[in-house]
């Protein structure tokens, strides 16, 4: 649980601050899912019923009951059942679970940053992310970044989601997605004082290619790019001093939101498959981290996309260090 207190007696000396340990992504992994589970038969059918035409009320799109007749679906909560069975149970605490997602759960019924609070060790302040375009999951990234800053946190756990299951009309929508797909990416403390960390990068249980030698991301996102302004505004940043892709050698993943293909042959590009709106770029990430598993040297790897609607820039910047 997440609290606050009274500041203590006027005049009392404030609380040494806690150090602020870097957070370096220790896990990555990815999951997508296939066909599903029928809406119907449901005993609780008339409230989702009623929950869907009330959520599409206030929008110009109209709430079709047929599709709980044929659809199916991979909730939220049980893709991030599954996922977490791909996840080493957690041996410390978290302090922070952030689930984000573009779209809307088409059974909204049970939240799964609350249902993730309950089954995680630690009692984690927990919380959606959404209304963020494809910027949700560098938006996640960034406030785990600004929570280790303000609070020392030193366990996050952000889980990214895409479904493909909607329950009224989406013709003529942006980003939409178009598959069901579940990311979770796991931060721990980096602390070269503390050899009893059950994250070290020796540790013998971290698998190749699910974190390892990945720092702490950094992540930039910058307001009002204009679409003729993404590639200079992305070039700049790849090429400032001591920016995105100075001193080593870089690559770039590009969301679906960014043209790979005019990033010529100079860069190496690695493109996100479309239809993942939030999750596409760090499932692709999860893809290329094994290819570096045994590269003894340092990388630079750049997540990049560009939310148009939004005018967001998003950049996030992740290390590996030297192999050990």
């Amino acid at each position: 649980m997440y609290l606050t207190t009274s500041p203590g007696p006027v005049g009392a000396p404030a609380p040494a601050p806690a150090r602020r340990v870097p957070l370096r992504l220790s896990r990555l992994v990815s999951r997508t899912f296939s066909g599903g589970r029928p809406f119907l038969p449901d005993p609780l059918e008339p409230s989702l019923s009623r929950m869907q035409a009330d959520l599409v009320r206030p929008y110009p799109v109209e709430f079709r009951p047929e599709l709980l007749e044929r659809g199916e679906r991979n909730t939220f909560i049980e893709m991030t059942q599954e996922l977490l069975a791909d996840l080493p149970p957690p041996v410390e605490p978290l302090d922070l679970v952030l689930v984000a997602h573009t779209a809307p759960d088409a059974d909204p019924r049970r939240s799964t940053s609350c249902h993730l609070a309950d089954v995680l060790p630690g009692a984690p302040l927990a919380f959606n992310l959404s209304d963020q375009g494809t910027a949700a999951g560098f938006t996640a990234l960034r406030l785990v970044s600004e929570y280790a800053a303000a609070d020392a946190f030193r366990h996050a756990l952000v889980v990214l989601l895409d479904q493909r299951t909607f329950l009224y009309d989406t013709a003529g929508a942006h980003d939409v997605p178009q598959e069901d797909c579940a990311v979770a990416l796991l931060f721990g403390p980096e602390d070269p004082e503390d050899p009893e960390d059950p994250e070290d990068p020796e540790d013998p249980e971290d698998p190749e290619g699910s974190g390892g030698r990945a720092g702490e991301p950094v992540t930039r996102q910058l307001a009002g790019v204009a679409p003729d302004e993404v590639r200079t505004t992305l070039d700049a940043l790849l090429n400032e001093p001591d920016g995105c892709g100075v001193g080593r050698p870089l690559t770039l993943i590009t969301g679906q939101g960014l043209d790979a293909e005019r990033f010529g042959p100079g860069i190496d590009v690695r493109p996100a498959p479309p239809g993942r709106p939030c999750t596409g770029p760090w499932s692709t990430l999860a893809d290329v981290l094994p290819e570096f598993a045994g590269d003894d040297g340092p990388r630079r790897l750049v997540v990049a996309e560009y939310d148009s609607t939004l005018r967001y820039l998003c950049v996030s910047t992740l290390d590996l260090e030297e192999g050990t």
